[in-house]
């Protein structure tokens, strides 16, 4: 599907989208990504097919973790339409793609990370789909664990040399002859 550039900013803009949001843990969402998943896949399928814009959010309860999906004509989340104007002011038609995102201070250093799902004319829930999304999710996880790991490591290692460079003051006392 092809939309006016200019009208997907006034969209935007107006906040004329549809929202969705769910909160689960981070361990719900490893034990079953498919499930975790799959109310969002439905609600994006839902609006594509009756025309509208649409952003759907997972939010990981607890944590600074979001995974969420929207249709859009340029990959940048909604919130940054004055980039989009910027970028695509002009430019006529484009193409509709649903793209996935990650937040997250852990995911990489721009702290997001956006790849596309599919073109939106290419969008209906199926395996493919539900597959490709869930890989994601759950390479982004991995990333954003690592990280985490790594942190926790490095913390450590500046824990130690913390501690083995402090240095044992002595008094030195001059004895009287």
């Amino acid at each position: 599907m092809k939309m006016d550039a200019q009208k997907f900013i006034a969209d935007v803009e107006d906040e004329k989208f549809a929202t969705n949001s769910a909160e689960m843990t981070l361990e719900d969402i490893k034990k079953d990504v498919k499930a975790a998943i799959k109310p969002q896949l439905a609600f994006m399928e839902e609006m594509i097919n009756s025309g509208r814009l649409a952003s759907t959010l997972l939010q990981v309860k607890g944590q600074e973790v979001s995974f969420y999906l929207q249709n859009n004509i340029i990959n940048l989340p909604y919130r940054y339409v004055k980039n989009i104007s910027k970028i695509m002011s002009g430019s006529g038609e484009d193409d509709l793609h649903v793209y996935m995102f990650v937040e997250s201070p852990d995911v990489n250093r721009s702290k997001m990370r956006i790849d596309e799902l599919a073109a939106q004319d290419d969008f209906a829930v199926s395996d493919e789909i539900i597959d490709k999304l869930a890989a994601w999710v759950l390479r982004q996880i991995g990333a954003i664990e690592n990280t985490r790991e790594e942190q926790a490591e490095a913390d450590k290692q500046t824990d130690k040399k913390k501690k083995t460079t402090k240095k044992k003051s002595t008094k030195k006392t001059t004895k009287k002859k």
